[in-house]
């Protein structure tokens, strides 16, 4: 078998692993499925799924990121401006609206939330913000700010029934970035001034 064949092999093990684990999630608790259940499910050896993934832990991580990767390309192609990354991101997730409810179905959402900043991680190429060749820290910092303010509305969102469009979220979002500086006196005197009412040391 050549190295493609195997590579293929490989992704469609994995694939089929991971979409087991999904099925048996419709139909009884995560916590009452068990490594033979999604060997079962898969029609696989049980050696083949310990190949692939250590835990049934890291079967739905691998789920989690196979969307979170899909997101960031999604954002990538539609990142013009703010209103056009985060309608980019609030799509997306309104077109994989059942995952995320099998994930709250489960009571599962934190599974999610909790490895968000590993997978924004993974994304920015792991460099940390001290490293002299990487990305000044301001970016990575406003990155993972504005992803976690994109999720938290996109939460709330969930957990309220799913009720405004995805235009109405990005909407939301690009307000928040626009008017929420308001009332702060320093985002009032930097608009005033054009500088920083401490020693910008940082940004």
């Amino acid at each position: 078998m050549d190295a493609k064949a195997a590579a293929r092999k490989t992704a469609a093990t994995r694939e089929g692993i991971k979409t087991a684990l999904l099925c048996l999630m419709e139909q009884k608790p995560y916590h009452d499925i068990s490594v033979p259940d999604i060997v079962l499910e898969a029609s696989t050896a049980r050696c083949t799924f310990y190949r692939h993934f250590p835990t049934k832990d890291d079967v739905l991580l691998a789920c989690c990121k196979d969307r979170f990767e899909g997101l960031l390309q999604r954002m990538h192609e539609d990142a013009h401006t703010f209103h056009d990354t985060s309608l980019g991101y609030y799509k997306y997730w309104q077109d994989h609206l059942p995952f995320l409810q099998l994930l709250q179905k489960q009571d599962l959402l934190f599974f999610f939330t909790k490895n968000l900043d590993r997978f924004l991680y993974e994304v920015t190429g792991g460099v940390h913000p001290s490293e002299n060749d990487g990305p000044p820290a301001k970016v990575i910092y406003h990155f993972f700010c504005s992803m976690s303010a994109m999720s938290g509305i996109l939460l709330y969102w969930l957990n309220t029934g799913c009720r405004e469009s995805a235009e109405q979220l990005a909407q939301f979002f690009v307000s928040f970035l626009a008017e929420g500086s308001d009332g702060d006196e320093d985002c009032r005197y930097f608009r005033e001034h054009r500088r920083y009412p401490f020693n910008p040391s940082y940004v």
